[in-house]
């Protein structure tokens, strides 16, 4: 299935190519080729940058499940779709709310459990991709509030054995 990446949010860019690569590197062991480098690939970045490790998707016909395929790409329906990782397995999914609770609090709970932990709610930022709180929560706050009642669910997507 293709699991579709943006190379912008709001306007600044994601790196979530690059992020990704590092990720499948070290935590999936494999190899990568030059068929997976898009246009414009910052190898800078890549030495500097933390893995991104997991999707957060929302997936209300519970399609994505252990050993689906993953097809990762950018520019998702358009002339210049870019296939950017090999197809791996979903090695695991897990449940996720997140609801606003009050200034920028996001409350997050996966698989029921909240996060209370502010380092492990940096650690699940970070292996999401964003390089922020702020980065996460301008991304996630409006989908937040865009539900009847400031509650968000969704899956997240694991290519690699982490778990929380």
């Amino acid at each position: 299935m293709i699991l579709g990446f943006s190379t912008h949010l709001n306007g600044k860019p994601t790196f979530f190519v690059e992020k990704i690569h590092v990720g499948i590197r070290i935590e999936n062991k494999v190899g990568l080729s030059e068929a997976h480098v898009t246009p414009n690939y910052n190898f800078f970045v890549k030495s500097k940058c933390k893995p991104k490790i997991h999707s957060i998707r929302e997936d209300p016909k519970d399609r994505w499940e252990k050993g689906k395929k993953i097809d990762f790409f950018i520019n998702v329906r358009k002339k210049d779709m870019f296939r950017f990782a090999p197809v791996l397995p979903v090695v695991s999914t897990q449940s996720v709310y997140m609801s606003y609770a009050y200034n920028d609090i996001i409350e997050i709970s996966i698989n029921g459990q909240q996060l209370h932990d502010q380092n492990k709610i940096l650690e699940f930022v970070k292996n999401d991709g964003f390089d922020t709180w702020e980065d996460f929560f301008n991304y996630f706050y409006p989908l937040i509030r865009k539900t009847k009642d400031n509650w968000y669910a969704a899956k997240i997507i694991h290519w690699t054995d982490l778990k929380y």
